[in-house]
């Protein structure tokens, strides 16, 4: 361990965190807790911004909500594409959504009851979905060498155009929620200010929360398998399960459903398009199993949200999804 008593960098540019332990478990909460206090800020101003200007919550959920809590998604696929690291570019999306579906859907489930879908609801869900299909089959079946999958700038482009198409014909055919009942009557500014700090407190407390949790885990010896499997899949999707459990107390199941359909869309169409432009890459075909589980968690969301008699199963059912998930991938590193 290091000598000072200060944060420092290590060769690969991220923070090693040289605190007593007492400061590390007193920091974990802390930290947790302001992402979540942000995440709350940042759906106000989120929903006032649809009251303001006369918006369905859905799209607001599905474009302002779920690209900003997907901005770390995207800077770390930046960063990991420069790199020619294909491996982390589609294990950081497919497994962040994975935790967003199973984690945000599943907890938000658990507090408040879902109401059978509108079918722009439903249309989202399954251009996601049919967004990972395409991903599994590139998986499979495009490649160089033997367990070896090949993403190509031509795939890149056919998602950025995918999800091009989709925004526009989303914010076109847009209409008010009738239904919704706002109660915050903020100025734009002051909406569009909440929701560019929350968003950026969201982003700085989840990351040092992932950072402290790794040390912590380091330091008690936890393997760092389980470490990856939860701590910081879970960590790095905080933005998006804050803002489920936020939205979920202030009884909004749109921005519930927008904000994880949008980040789907979002992270496997426009961010690993936009990765693929960057620079095509190899990764490993193994990654197909992840993606089959992140594609039959979103067949069972689909069958939940439009079937009432299994309805009420769906939060339990989403967060043992996750927990399995979790099992699978320690098992698969031991």
């Amino acid at each position: 361990m290091h000598s000072t008593s200060v944060p420092v960098t290590n060769t690969q540019g991220r923070i090693t965190l040289d605190h007593s332990l007492l400061y590390l478990a007193i920091a974990l909460p802390v930290c947790l807790a302001a992402v979540v206090f942000s995440a709350n800020f940042f759906l106000r101003g989120a929903v006032s911004i649809a009251h303001t200007l006369s918006l369905p919550e859905f799209l607001v959920g599905s474009v302002i909500v779920a690209i900003g809590t997907s901005a770390p998604e995207m800077a770390i696929n930046v960063s990991a594409a420069l790199e020619g690291a294909g491996d982390i570019v589609i294990s950081n999306i497919v497994g962040s959504n994975i935790v967003n579906v199973a984690l945000g859907i599943g907890i938000a489930a658990l507090i408040i009851p879902f109401d059978r879908a509108r079918k722009e609801y439903t249309r989202t869900l399954i251009v996601g979905l049919f967004g990972a299909i395409a991903l599994l089959a590139n998986t499979l079946f495009i490649g160089h060498t033997a367990g070896t999958a090949y993403f190509s700038t031509v795939f890149g482009v056919a998602l950025v155009v995918a999800f091009s198409l989709f925004m526009y014909s989303s914010i076109k055919s847009a209409t008010a929620d009738e239904e919704d009942d706002h109660e915050d009557h903020l100025s734009l500014l002051a909406a569009i200010a909440l929701i560019v700090l929350g968003a950026a407190a969201m982003a700085f407390f989840s990351d040092y929360a992932v950072q402290v949790a790794v040390e912590m885990s380091h330091r008690m010896g936890i393997p760092e398998a389980v470490v990856g499997a939860t701590v910081i899949a879970a960590g790095g999707s905080l933005p998006e399960v804050s803002s489920c459990i936020a939205a979920a107390r202030i009884k909004r199941p749109n921005l519930i459903l927008g904000n994880i359909a949008g980040s789907q869309i979002f992270n496997i169409l426009g961010i690993l398009g936009l990765s693929g432009l960057i620079r095509p890459f190899d990764y490993s075909s193994v990654l197909a199993v992840d993606i089959s589980i992140l594609i039959a968690i979103t067949v069972i969301v689909l069958a939940c949200i439009r079937y009432a008699p299994i309805r009420r199963y769906m939060g339990p059912v989403l967060v043992a999804s996750y927990a399995v998930y979790a099992g699978y991938l320690i098992f698969s590193t031991l």
